[in-house]
Parts: structure tokens; sequence; C-alpha cells
């Protein structure tokens, strides 16, 4: 019933016509105050859903787009690109394909890109190009959508702040799907220009007006390779990115080309803190929703309808891309990452699909999304534009105009859905053996499978205990880490065992980063003593200690020699020993291992005993 409450309630306050956050935290008010739980978990979980230290990313991002959009970077961009391919048949179209891909690596978004070359560029291919308004007011709105794919992409932000997977990967795995796409659009365009007889709209450039060009859009083409080389070149991390790029705005903007001026900044950071509370807001309201759906096991009950009927990569691929399309006509990507990312991710894993080609995947259908009747963000943006009189389009004309524009990006949309090479091949090669972070899938999870690592089955046996009358009960099972982290992957494969060992009749239920104790790791442990909400965890000692103070012997330095030496202390007696003073909390230790042990240097006086 409260799946229905909170379901029901959101399409309502999305049919009256609700701003998207809005309809998210209300339906989830709506289902806690059903389900009869304080409302005090509202304002935690929404704190502690924008608490992040990956989300800093997003202000700066948009900070840095904002200044470099002042900054006349647009028209440099575009005077570039036309003395590159103007002269070809539909040359400006094809202008505008490319450069909104190259600005929207600068933006990291799709309505403020339509925003930024709508006013210069729909007039430029009706009255230059030849273009019908419908069909250029929907390639721009189209074209900006790949913002979100190119990196530095604000939607990877948030994705990997839900999965856990590198930001890094991420931004790498998008720059060829984006080109894909973009290689799409304009395969649209000739086909249009050949159907029309459009002619070039200008001769061909000189060497030395393409250099002129190319010098003074230098500064806008060198923010993204700062960004990325930056980030894979280990000089910064993608939160320090996006604040260099901030700095590196500012410098271009105030000194290069000296169109942003002291005044404009006041305006500049407001618009910035409009649209980073716009997106926070959203991420707020979006992670309580996904608590409500993982603490009243919708999420978990989802997720297992979606494993029953996909048994196979085709067929969750599939459906997933169908669930992704239609959301994307309705709810933005940041909302739609929350909401279906947490109940897919699981059987991603499991059916050993790469979890930053799935991100890829996802976001691709939420560009898509971005144009796709009747809501498609980029669309009311394009047409809203103040243009020439005349030039006007309905949105009845460019939902026409845009159809063949969303069938070429499908059509992309499947190459990276079923070749995840194309998603993933970058990312793997510019990776450190080991670095790179979407491959987790089959290796944990309920349909795990994969052998322990001394090579022995041991991993994957349990005797029969289903004989000793078990009654039909659920466990939660917390722990402080991420869903794609080894410990939650520990708590699915405990869950996996205690099945097989119950006869069913014991299912565990993961929720990873202390989801019921709003991410609160003390709050994880009181829960464990208290047996209410959580009935198992896996826990540093470090979080322990603060309850007793003896739990600080496990970070002590020079007391280990090696991991080895580590482990044989936390089998044997010192292990022992922390087993009891946790019977004394009323808590039962299963086991104890090293997650990496301290070895200080600073210290004068070696600990040789406890």
């Amino acid at each position: 019933m409260i799946s229905a409450i909170l379901f029901i309630s959101f399409f309502v306050f999305l049919i009256l016509g609700l701003p998207i956050a809005i309809c998210l935290g209300l339906s989830s008010v709506c289902a806690i105050l059903y389900s009869g739980t304080s409302l005090t978990i509202v304002a935690t979980n929404m704190y502690s859903g924008i608490s992040k230290f990956l989300l800093l990313a997003i202000p700066f991002f948009v900070l840095s787009g904002n200044i470099m959009a002042k900054a006349g970077i647009s028209k440099r961009l575009i005077n570039f690109v036309d003395t590159c391919v103007g002269h070809k048949k539909g040359g400006i179209a094809i202008v505008c394909v490319i450069v909104a891909c190259f600005f929207g690596a600068i933006s990291g978004s799709g309505p403020a890109t339509v925003a930024a070359l709508g006013a210069v560029l729909i007039p430029a291919m009706v009255e230059q190009g030849g273009f019908s308004a419908p069909f250029s007011t929907a390639l721009m709105a189209t074209s900006s959508s790949i913002a979100i794919v190119i990196p530095p992409s604000i939607a990877f932000v948030v994705y990997a702040s839900i999965t856990g997977v590198s930001i890094a990967d991420m931004f790498m795995a998008g720059i060829v799907p984006g080109i894909l796409m973009g290689i799409a659009l304009v395969i649209i365009v000739l086909i249009e220009a050949k159907k029309h007889s459009i002619k070039p709209s200008r001769e061909k450039a000189t060497a030395k007006e393409r250099w002129d060009t190319f010098k003074d859009a230098f500064w806008g083409f060198l923010m993204p390779i700062i960004i990325l080389g930056g980030i894979y070149g280990g000089i910064f991390t993608p939160t320090e990115a996006a604040a260099v790029s901030v700095v590196y705005g500012l410098f271009v903007g105030m000194v290069i080309y000296r169109e942003v001026k002291i005044k404009d900044l006041f305006d500049i950071l407001v618009d910035s803190a409009k649209t980073t509370g716009g997106i926070m807001l959203i991420v707020a309201c979006a992670s309580l929703f996904s608590f409500v759906c993982t603490k009243f096991g919708i999420a978990t009950a989802a997720s297992d309808l979606l494993a029953s009927i996909a048994h196979n990569q085709f067929t969750f691929l599939l459906i997933v891309n169908i669930i992704f399309l239609i959301a994307g006509c309705f709810i933005d990507a940041n909302s739609a990452m929350y909401i279906f990312v947490p109940i897919m991710l699981p059987v991603c894993k499991a059916l050993g699909y790469d979890v930053v080609a799935f991100g890829v995947m996802a976001t691709v259908n939420l560009a898509i999304g971005q144009v796709t009747p009747p809501v498609g963000v980029n669309l009311f943006v394009a047409i809203s534009i103040k243009i020439k009189k005349g030039l006007e389009v309905t949105l009845q004309q460019i939902s026409k105009a845009v159809m063949p524009m969303i069938a070429a990006s499908v059509a992309v949309l499947l190459i990276i859905t079923y070749i995840p090479a194309v998603s993933t091949a970058l990312p793997k090669a510019l990776a450190k053996e080991g670095s790179y972070t979407g491959d987790q899938s089959s290796d944990t999870g309920s349909t795990s499978s994969k052998d322990a690592g001394d090579g022995s089955d041991s991993f994957n046996t349990i005797a029969d205990y289903s004989d000793l009358d078990w009654p039909e009960m659920t466990w939660n099972f917390a722990c402080s880490t991420t869903e794609t982290s080894t410990w939650a992957d520990g708590g699915r494969k405990f869950g996996e065992l205690m099945e097989k060992a119950t006869g069913g009749k014991v299912k565990v239920n993961v929720y990873a980063a202390d989801q019921l104790t709003n991410g609160n790791q003390s709050e994880g442990i009181q829960a464990l003593m208290n047996g209410d909400p959580v009935q198992i965890s896996m826990h540093s000692n470090l979080i322990y200690s603060a309850f007793d103070p003896r739990f600080n012997v496990v970070s002590l330095p020079f007391i280990y020699d090696s991991y080895d030496d580590a482990d044989a202390k936390f089998d044997g007696e010192a292990g022992d020993k922390l087993k009891e003073i946790l019977g004394e909390y009323g808590l039962h230790c299963m086991g104890i291992a090293e997650n990496g042990f301290r070895e200080l240097t600073n210290s004068k006086h070696e600990v040789k005993t406890v």
C-alpha cells in the first residue's frame, strides 16, 4: 500500500504541473506519513543526499559554464567551425551540431547550450542556410542535448555519486558516444540538405581565415582539455577540476577576451546559484524518494521483478532503454538517475554488464528525453528564444521536425547499448592497471558464482540447515560504503548463502551507505545494538571505537609487520578478545579482517604491545 501511495501521489503532483523536485519530495512525505514513520528522517535524508564531496563539482561546473558563455566563447566557436565546414552543403547546420558539441563540453548543460547558441544559429540556419524554421529549431535543441553526454557532464557526476564509479572513467566514456550522436545528426542534416537542394551558404575559407578564427577560439577549446587532462594526469580530482575550470574561465573572460567585467560577476553568480539550487533541490528530493523506496522494500521488489523478467543482457537492456526513454519524456536526467539506477544496478551487475557503460547508456537515453515531446526541456527552451518575427515555431511544429533526429539518436543508443566497448574502450585504455571502475559485474550479488581467491569453491559453499525450522524473516544488512563496494558485495553474498542454507526462509536486504540511518555510521552501529532496523553490519573499527576506545588498538602503528601478520592476529587471540568486547554490547561477531593497516612513520616510539 505504501508503494501505491508513493507513486500515485507522485503522478498526481506531476499531472498538476508541480516542479519535479516538489513532486518527488511531497510524494515521499505522503508515503512516510502513511507508514507512521517520524518526519525527522525527511530533513536528515535530504541533507545527506546533497552533502557529498563529489556533488561539489556541480556548482563549479555550472559557474564555469556561465562565465564562459558570458565571455563570448560561443560566437568564437561558431566563427571557427564555420570557416571549416560552412562551405559544404547544409554547412551552417553542420556548424550548429559541431559547435553544440564543443559548447556542451564547456557548459555541461543542454538547456544552457540551446540558450547560448540558439539566438545566433537558428536565424542563420533559416536565412543563410535555407532550412525551415522548425527543422532549424529542432536541430538546435537536439544537438544541445549532447551536452550531458560529452564531458564534463553534471549527469555523469550524479551517476558517479549514486554508484561509486570513477567520475574520470565516466567522463572519458562519454566522449565517443557524444561524437557518434553528433555524426548521426550531421547525417540527418546532409539528408535534409539533399532533399531540399540546399546550397552552401559561404565560400571556402582560406587557411589564414581558419588560423585566425582558431587562435580566437583556442582558449575555449583548451578548457575541456585542461579538465580531462588534469583529472587523468593525476594533477587534481574531478571536484578540484571543476574549481580550476572556474578560475580558468575567469582568466579567459576577464584577461584574454576582456568581455567579462567586474560588474557582470554578480549576475553570473546569481544565475549560477539559481541553477545550482534547482539541481541540488532535485538531488535532495530524489535522495529522499530513493530512501523511501529502499526503506519500505519497493526498490528491492522492483529489482527482483526486473531480474525475474530479464534473464539475459539483451532483454534487460531492452527493458531498461524503454523505461529510460519513457521517463526522459517526463522527468529530468538527475531525478531519473536517483529513481531508477538503484533499482537497475544490482541486476546490471548480476548479468555482468559494465557499470560505466550502463551509466553512459542511461545518460544517452535521458539526453534523448530532453528533446522528446511532450515535455522535452530543450524543445521548450528552443521555441522560447527571442528571435526575428516570422521565425517562431510552435510546439507541434518542432515536435514533428524533431522525429528524424530522435530516430538517429536512438540508432546510436542501440550501438552504445549492445556494443559497450564503444563507451569503455577509451577509459580502459587510459586507466592505470586495476583502476578502472566499470568491471564490477558478476563477481558478487545474489546471482554471483565466482570462486574465492584461493581457487577453492568454499566461498560459494554452505551446508543445508533448512531442517532447523527457520521462521520466515528478513534481515537488514548495513555497511558504510557504497553500493558498488566490496563490503556491500559481501553483504549480498552473505544473503545468497543464507537463503541457500535456510531453504529460502531467511532473506537479507543490503543497505549500503548506512541508508537506514541517514548515512550516519555511529547511528548504524547503535541500530545494530538495538537490533532494529539493522540486524547485520560490516563497519570499520574506527566507528566501534566511538563506543569503546579499546577498538583503537586496530589502528595503532607498528603492531603489524604485514597484511598476513594482521590477519593472523585477528584470527587468533587478539580477534577473540575483540569479539569478547563486542559480546559485552550484545553483538555476535562473525569475523574480523584487516582493511589495510597503518604504519605511522612520524612516531618516535614504536608500539610493541597493547
